[in-house]
């Protein structure tokens, strides 16, 4: 079978006591929201999911940030959205299953998971479109290892955590006259101390609906990360910039698209 189009690529970025988000601990009460939806029909459809957040523990809350005044400090922002929707008549099959945890989460647990299987074949050109797009960002004030982490050898009360401000965001669009398309987009960034990582993740897999039939039309498929920190001798000088951005795009008859990103930052990983 000819491959049209083929792309995989990963990115981790974390280095040392220089590149580290320490995350959030979640707030006393916790929620939990889930929905799953299933398509099988002939016509036309449209779903849309949007996911707002924003969590501080400082002692002035959301509405007196900024600044961040408490040493230890942390603000996390993160922001999830989906639209999907059909111009005209088709064959759909959607299946989506949306999961979002406000409670702390262990590596491989998520606070936001989304999972999304689109099919789609056309009536006389009629298009899909579906549009996917997941980000967190995360701001620190210096504080102490030993108030953080759990972890025994992290160092004792003058063992100094820098701050960071560290941004991340990725996302993917198809517009297509034949799809089968499945995205994942997740993060995780409530944890129950700085031992479990901040992480974000988004996978494109733009492939043939059955064999010898391509999808047919344009996909892309975007990282961007913007990382700033400082240094445990310098805890609020920034002392590293790194920034990062890709973006990878395919138009006409595709056999396979495959793209996986994936952020990960913590002071042990």
């Amino acid at each position: 079978m000819k491959k049209l189009a083929i792309m995989v690529i990963a990115l981790a970025l974390l280095t040392g006591f220089a590149v580290a988000d320490r995350g959030i601990n979640q707030t006393p009460e916790t929620q939990g929201i889930t929905t799953a939806t299933t398509i099988d029909a002939v016509g036309n459809f449209a779903s849309t999911t949007d996911v707002q957040w924003r969590i501080t523990n400082d002692d002035d809350g959301l509405n007196g940030v900024p600044p961040l005044d408490q040493v230890g400090a942390s603000y996390y922002a993160s922001a999830y959205t989906e639209d999907s929707y059909s111009n005209g008549v088709g064959l759909i099959a959607y299946d989506k299953n949306m999961d979002v945890e406000t409670s702390s989460q262990l590596a491989g647990q998520w606070n936001i998971d989304a999972d999304k299987q689109l099919a789609f074949v056309g009536v006389d050109g009629a298009r899909v479109y579906s549009d996917e797009y997941i980000m967190v960002d995360g701001v620190g004030v210096n504080g102490t290892a030993r108030d953080a982490m759990l972890c025994v050898f992290a160092g004792d009360d003058t063992t100094q955590f820098p701050a960071y401000c560290n941004f991340a965001e990725a996302g993917s669009t198809i517009d297509m006259t034949v799809a089968n398309v499945r995205t994942n987009s997740m993060d995780r960034f409530i944890v129950p101390s700085a031992d479990t990582t901040v992480e974000l993740e988004h996978d494109l897999a733009v492939t043939e609906l059955i064999t010898d039939l391509p999808s047919m039309g344009s996909a892309s498929a975007f990282m961007n990360v913007l990382i700033m920190e400082a240094y445990g001798d310098m805890p609020t000088t920034l002392a590293e910039r790194i920034e990062f951005g890709e973006l990878t795009s395919v138009n006409g008859d595709i056999t396979s698209f495959l793209k996986d990103m994936n952020y990960v930052s913590g002071m042990r990983r």
